[in-house]
């Protein structure tokens, strides 16, 4: 781990005035950890602004805390300490209202990327995490806040997610503790399991067709990749949140060693979601188009059209394939 944290502690115990932040398109971990320590610190006594520039997806709005979630728009005063959580760059955050509004503000940057940039004022990344809450509830145990069964249940969905229920190799002894820590301040499993995969909507169900329709293969079998484009997206009336999960489609074939989902954007960009069995790392993929991750899991939005950021993707990812060969 990065070796700020007692700058870092020293800088939340001195600000009264807090903003945190997330990354844009949200996920389980970035809305737990915002969420888990945005109510952690409100315990504090210290007066809080959670933002994130996209909504929380319905799927996560069972959280406690969720709700305080405000949109930029709706932000009030310039806080005096700015924390951004699971952002592995500034820009992460959303850089249309982040970059005038937090100028001048020192900031906080708590991740567990190996893509990591180390963009703020103090750093806290550590590469070993599972996940971003990983990290936030060492820092609320440290700065000596009782954590709630609310907070816990954040922070528990957000490990929960990035572990895949505990499956992903990211998974470590420190990481069971530390979970096993939570279920102790009275995490509700019953509760959680519905919320995040019991209550998938029709939507969902709809794409993961279509995806399914669309997997193409390369390099023998090795390589597999399927996409949504604009047009079933605006057929099936669907959000970036009616397709969770999908990405995990194409690596989960037998014999296939790097697997992708693209899904095309409102704006003609191109996201995509790279997976990877041990032994190879689309982190490097995902770094050459901008974005980054871990080395089994990572991301980035390329241009578009569609199906020429698929070969273009695809290329790259062949020509990695070939170079271990």
């Amino acid at each position: 781990m990065n070796n700020q944290l007692s700058e870092i502690l020293g800088l939340i115990r001195s600000h009264d005035s807090i903003l945190i932040t997330a990354h844009v398109l949200p996920d389980g971990d970035s809305i737990g950890s915002l969420t888990g320590f945005g109510l952690a610190l409100e315990a504090a006594g210290k007066k809080v602004e959670m933002v994130m520039q996209d909504p929380v997806p319905a799927m996560y709005r069972f959280l406690r805390g969720t709700e305080k979630i405000s949109l930029p728009h709706q932000l009030g005063s310039i806080p005096k300490l700015v924390i951004f959580l699971d952002c592995t760059d500034r820009s992460r955050a959303g850089v249309d209202w982040s970059e005038p509004y937090l100028q001048d503000v020192p900031s906080i940057n708590i991740d567990h990327h190996v893509s990591n940039s180390f963009f703020a004022s103090y750093n806290l990344v550590d590469p070993q995490a599972a996940a971003t809450a990983e990290i936030v509830y060492t820092l609320v145990r440290e700065l000596s806040i009782a954590i709630s069964a609310d907070i816990a249940s954040a922070l528990y969905t957000g490990i929960v997610m990035d572990t895949g229920s505990f499956q992903y190799e990211s998974t470590t002894p420190h990481t069971l503790k530390t979970a096993a820590a939570l279920l102790e301040q009275g995490v509700q499993l019953s509760c959680i399991k519905e919320h995040l995969y019991e209550q998938k909507s029709l939507k969902n169900y709809h794409l993961l067709a279509e995806a399914i329709g669309n997997i193409s293969f390369a390099a023998d079998g090795k390589i597999a990749w399927t996409y949504l484009d604009q047009a079933v997206m605006k057929r099936l009336q669907a959000k970036a949140e009616d397709c969770e999960g999908i990405v995990s489609y194409p690596i989960s074939l037998a014999n296939v060693k790097i697997g992708l989902f693209f899904r095309e954007l409102t704006n003609g960009e191109v996201k995509v979601g790279l997976r990877c069995r041990t032994g190879f790392d689309v982190n490097k993929i995902a770094h050459s188009f901008g974005g980054g991750g871990h080395q089994l899991a990572a991301g980035c939005t390329v241009e578009g059209p569609l199906q020429s950021a698929i070969l273009r993707v695809i290329t790259v990812t062949n020509e990695m394939m070939e170079a271990r060969s």
